[in-house]
């Protein structure tokens, strides 16, 4: 019989449709080539690529962890809990309180579906007004419009500080706007830190005296002296100072200035302090 004859390729062997626990595997090792029986076979979690997603059984031993982050108030699990963990009620609670705040939500806003079309409704008959009140005065002729009187938009503000703010310059800074001039006149450009305020020259704001409030703590050295600027010209000024052992200085200042359309309003000081909390700065239309 020729060598040829003697061959057998792995390809022609019978395949298996299963594997027990008395069936062998061929293995080589250093010391040579060996039968292994299958339920002989280990495999341990350093051969395993997929280890972290084990799941340990009820009778597991070793420690778990849990890991949450705040979603609304609710404290819910993260994927960095402890693969295998078990879970109690407690660590899922917030993860079900918040399905209850989401349930709750929906519903609220669903039950407003109505008022929020009655509001478009609302805003689409003004829209229809102001186009006809638009079309009239167009047509009207200028000895008419004299008759009109037309009302101006406030430009009042008030502004405060809640935590430290240190401005790049030595410009006065807020962090908050608890009366927004924007609001009412959108056409007024308002930065707040470093305070500074341009009044609207669109025919939206007339020329008027202006009433402006500023008192300010300092948990620096006293004596750096405060300027009210309008359009680079210092109105007013005042300077800050000490008040008992508090280790903080105060500034205050009112002054009435007449603003007109286009005016720049700043609030500088004499050198770089950092103002803190209960700060604040106002300005209010008199006239």
């Amino acid at each position: 019989m020729a060598i040829e004859d003697e061959i057998i390729n792995i390809s022609d062997i019978d395949k298996g449709t299963e594997i027990l626990n008395d069936d062998r595997l061929i293995i080589e090792t250093n010391s040579g080539t060996k039968l292994l029986a299958f339920k002989d076979l280990v495999i341990g979690e350093d051969n395993i690529t997929f280890k972290d997603k084990l799941v340990q059984g009820a009778d597991a031993t070793g420690s778990s962890s849990t890991n949450t982050s705040v979603v609304t108030g609710y404290n819910i699990l993260t994927s960095d809990t402890t693969a295998g963990h078990l879970t109690k009620y407690a660590d899922i609670s917030g993860t079900v309180e918040l399905g209850k705040f989401n349930y709750n939500g929906i519903s609220k806003f669903a039950s407003m579906s109505a008022t929020i079309e009655q509001n478009n409704s609302s805003i689409t008959d003004l829209n229809a007004n102001l186009t006809t009140i638009y079309d009239k005065l167009q047509s009207t002729s200028s000895a008419d419009l004299n008759a009109i009187t037309i009302t101006t938009k406030p430009v009042n503000f008030k502004l405060t500080t809640g935590n430290d703010v240190d401005p790049d310059t030595k410009g006065v800074g807020f962090d908050t706007k608890d009366l927004d001039p924007q609001v009412t006149n959108p056409a007024v450009d308002l930065e707040i830190n470093p305070f500074k305020i341009t009044y609207p020259d669109d025919g939206s704001f007339s020329t008027c005296w202006m009433l402006f409030m500023v008192d300010l703590i300092s948990n620096q050295d006293a004596n750096a002296e405060v300027y009210l600027k309008v359009n680079n010209n210092t109105v007013a000024t005042t300077e800050f100072s000490r008040k008992g052992r508090t280790g903080r200085a105060y500034a205050s200042l009112q002054t009435i200035q007449y603003i007109p359309a286009g005016a720049v309003v700043t609030l500088l000081m004499s050198r770089k302090e950092t103002i803190v909390l209960g700060s604040n700065f106002a300005g209010v239309k008199i006239s």
